[in-house]
C-alpha cells in the first residue's frame, strides 16, 4: 500500500469481474479489503508483455482467506487463482486497468 500512489494516477480506473472501481480512493479500498481478507495473498507474474501504453500480465495469486470479504464468510482454505491484467500507462503511471479471473474459484 505504501507504493499506491506513486504507481496509479489519480483517476485510474479499474476493471474486474466484480464491477467498475473510478478513482484512487476507490481503488485503494479495494486493495485494503482483499489484503485484510487474504493477508498472505501472493502474485506469481508467469508472463508480461507490452507495446506501446499498454501492459499485458499473465499472473496467478494464492492466499489463504481468513477474514470477510464482499459478504463471503472466510473459508480457511489457500486457493490458488489464475488471471490476466491489461494495463493503459500515462507519464509512468497505471491510468487503467482491466483484469480477468473466475471470482468463485476465490471461496
Amino acid at each position: 500500500m505504501t507504493v499506491v500512489d506513486e504507481i496509479f494516477a489519480s483517476a485510474v480506473q479499474f476493471h474486474y469481474p466484480l464491477g467498475d472501481l473510478n478513482g484512487l480512493s476507490a481503488l485503494k479500498t479495494y486493495l485494503m479489503a482483499v489484503r485484510k481478507a487474504f493477508p498472505d495473498i501472493q502474485f506469481t507474474i508467469d508472463d508480461i508483455f507490452g507495446e506501446d501504453d499498454l501492459v499485458g500480465t499473465r499472473w496467478t495469486l494464492r492466499g489463504t482467506q481468513t477474514e470477510e470479504l464482499r459478504g463471503r464468510q472466510p473459508t480457511g482454505k489457500l486457493v490458488t487463482v489464475p488471471g490476466n491484467t491489461i494495463f493503459r500507462l500515462r507519464e509512468g503511471r497505471i491510468l487503467e486497468m482491466w483484469v480477468a479471473f473466475d471470482p468463485a474459484r476465490l471461496f
